[in-house]
């Protein structure tokens, strides 16, 4: 049994209780925020790969702007930043809008509140706020080598136990010991 199927095998006998890393308003506020599904993820990368876009969605994040306010931050004409924003609409980026000091002029403002890409038998890119536990829990997991993992639904803990490396333990004894001091203090 690989160790993706023992995560699984124990993650689907638990039916997610709720708790911090299943709370259900967090899983509604990223499916708000989904990439269409007619984007790839090579599209995405291209866009993130393009200084302008970056620039816009940036820029945008901070206040809806204006196509000329924003070819004024970015440094270029506004028929580049039309063309950007023609693109990232397409994946779901940044949406018009209108301000309230500026009802008549179309706005533009990012929708996403961040992208996560993920490694693994595949690239695959997420639209949402990037969990930051899941993110570490999956960093972990990728490398240690669990050897068991069992879940109490009633005391709603987690029991691990998995092979370490020698120099990963006593990396992980002392992140231990410094958080540990860190919390009492």
């Amino acid at each position: 049994m690989t160790r993706r199927d023992l995560v699984d095998d124990v993650l689907s006998a638990s039916d997610e209780p709720p708790g911090p890393l299943t709370d259900e308003s967090a899983a509604a506020a990223t499916d708000e925020t989904d990439i269409p599904p007619e984007s790839s993820d090579d599209d995405l990368l291209d866009a993130l790969g393009d200084d302008v876009s970056r620039g816009v969605l940036l820029a945008c994040n901070r206040a809806p702007m204006t196509a000329e306010e924003l070819a004024e931050s970015c440094e270029v004409s506004e028929s580049t930043i039309y063309r950007r924003l023609e693109t990232l609409s397409g994946l779901g980026l940044v949406e018009r809008t209108q301000r309230v000091d500026a009802p008549s002029k179309t706005c533009y403002e990012t929708v996403v509140d961040g992208l996560s890409i993920h490694l693994g038998d595949s690239l695959r890119v997420e639209a949402g706020p990037s969990n930051y536990v899941v993110d570490a829990m999956r960093t972990l997991l990728t490398a240690i080598d669990v050897q068991q993992l069992a879940y109490d639904r009633e005391q709603n803990s987690v029991d691990v136990r998995f092979r370490l490396a020698p120099h990963l333990l006593d990396s992980l004894v002392e992140l231990y010991v410094r958080d540990t001091s860190s919390r009492e203090k």
